[in-house]
């Protein structure tokens, strides 16, 4: 391998490190404003052709606008309503320079506070991204559900949720 052929592919695989890495960075950024209800900025990092379903094809959108305005009104409890992400256990392949795909596990936390009913999930996501002018978008997301628990937290005793901060 002459030392210009090597340098191209150091160069692609390199630039294969970074897509990765940008899109676990993208997914990230994801979570954090669907936990924040940072709405706006979540929207910034779909296609406007997004397609996503969730909890198994039961809510299923396709377009920017559709998903937004569903989790914007989904979610617009506040204070009312608690719940988180956290993923994991990335297994992110590139198609080529501008399509990749990821599986990513979920855990995730949903705390009614009126009925004190909680709901943990494990699901793994499955993404599509697509490079626009140099920057990966989400273009499809969605999760099948692996396990889903319901817990009453009313018919537990108080103490078994102590908060402690600090």
């Amino acid at each position: 391998m002459s030392e210009t052929s090597e340098l191209k592919a150091l160069r692609k695989e390199l630039q294969g490190f970074r897509d990765i890495e940008a899109i676990k960075t993208l997914k990230a950024s994801y979570i954090r404003h669907m936990t924040l209800n940072q709405w706006d900025e979540l929207e910034a990092l779909l296609t406007e052709d997004a397609e996503s379903s969730y909890s198994d094809g039961q809510y299923t959108f396709s377009g920017r606008q559709a998903l937004m305005e569903f989790l914007r009104t989904a979610n617009a409890t506040a204070g009312k309503k608690i719940s988180w992400w956290l993923v994991g256990m990335p297994e992110i392949t590139l198609h080529d320079e501008e399509h990749a795909s990821a599986i990513w596990g979920m855990l995730h936390f949903h705390l009614d506070k009126a009925t004190q009913q909680q709901v943990d999930q494990f699901s793994y996501y499955q993404d599509e991204y697509i490079k626009i002018d140099g920057a990966w978008k989400i273009q499809r997301t969605g999760y099948a559900r692996v396990l889903e628990e319901t817990i009453d937290r009313g018919a537990l005793p108080p103490e078994t949720f102590q908060q402690q901060v600090g």
